[in-house]
């Protein structure tokens, strides 16, 4: 009997703890990590999404403030996604991936995600591509006419027609032979076969002739990947050269200089977001 009620008082005695031990890990998950712009971003969001992808907390905790910053400039800028657009994303993949829509969602749902949940993942997804490609336009509308003409003075290449080419086409195996020419053109390497073509631009792949005509005279092409082999172009000559003018250029520079500049342009955006915005630390992951 006493030692019953010893067991059972020391029952008693640790359920409290058990108790508050439980309570106190509820709190510390449910607990706030960070308020931005009056948004909180919770100690377990921060690690649901740290497993979901692998990270560390304060990495997750980076991207979920960004996910904020990105949520708060769709709103704020009234950026939408209907249902069709989701449906025709859904089907582009399914088509990619050699399948119909109906056998793609079943294969996600094999993979236990919730269409639902699936759906409204790819609507965020899109919103965020409208918002970055509206940041981009934007940053762009402000590049110079004199900016445009330094780009179109400094890669005529890019702007010359050639209406034919002599060049002398290396072949092999192994990219790294022809990456050893390119740097030193007087290595002599055994797995490489040369050979002079000459080339009308009217009677050519035009994908190769615009290859060409990016690249000087004089200079080796980049390398390219053809069937199981390796190909790069040295190109002796040009002839009939017309070069385009700079009116007709100008829309082709436009999108080359936002090529370069869109994953710049969006990061410089948001940290300029994130260094006004009313951010609040309550508690470090």
């Amino acid at each position: 009997m006493t030692v019953k009620l010893k067991l059972f008082s020391l029952v008693t005695l640790c359920m409290p703890l058990l108790f508050a031990t439980t309570i106190a890990n509820a709190s510390t998950l449910d607990g706030v990590s960070l308020i931005i712009n009056k948004e909180p971003i919770t100690l377990y969001d921060v690690y649901k999404y740290s497993q979901r992808f692998k990270l560390s907390k304060k990495e997750a905790l980076d991207i979920l403030v960004r996910q904020k910053l990105e949520d708060s400039e769709i709103k704020k800028q009234g950026i939408d996604v209907t249902n069709f657009e989701v449906d025709q994303y859904i089907e582009n993949l399914a088509i990619s991936n050699k399948m119909n829509q109906y056998d793609f969602l079943n294969m996600i749902r094999s993979k236990n995600i919730e269409i639902a949940d699936y759906k409204e993942d790819i609507k965020k997804k899109l919103q965020r591509d409208k918002l970055y490609k509206k940041i981009v336009n934007t940053k762009m509308q402000q590049a110079s006419d004199a900016e445009l003409l330094a780009y179109f003075n400094e890669n005529q290449n890019e702007f010359s027609q050639a209406g034919s080419f002599d060049v002398t086409i290396y072949t092999s195996t192994n990219q790294q032979s022809l990456a050893t020419i390119q740097n030193n053109p007087m290595s002599a390497m055994s797995d490489v076969e040369l050979k002079d073509v000459s080339f009308e631009a009217t009677k050519m792949d035009q994908n190769l002739a615009a290859l060409l005509n990016k690249t000087a005279v004089g200079k080796f092409s980049t390398i390219v990947k053809s069937d199981s082999n390796y190909v790069m172009f040295f190109v002796k000559d040009k002839h009939d050269i017309k070069t385009v003018s700079f009116a007709d250029a100008k829309n082709y520079i436009y999108s080359k200089l936002a090529e370069g500049k869109e994953q710049k342009s969006i990061e410089e955006y948001f940290e300029k977001l994130k260094s006004s915005a009313n951010i609040q630390v309550v508690r470090a992951p």
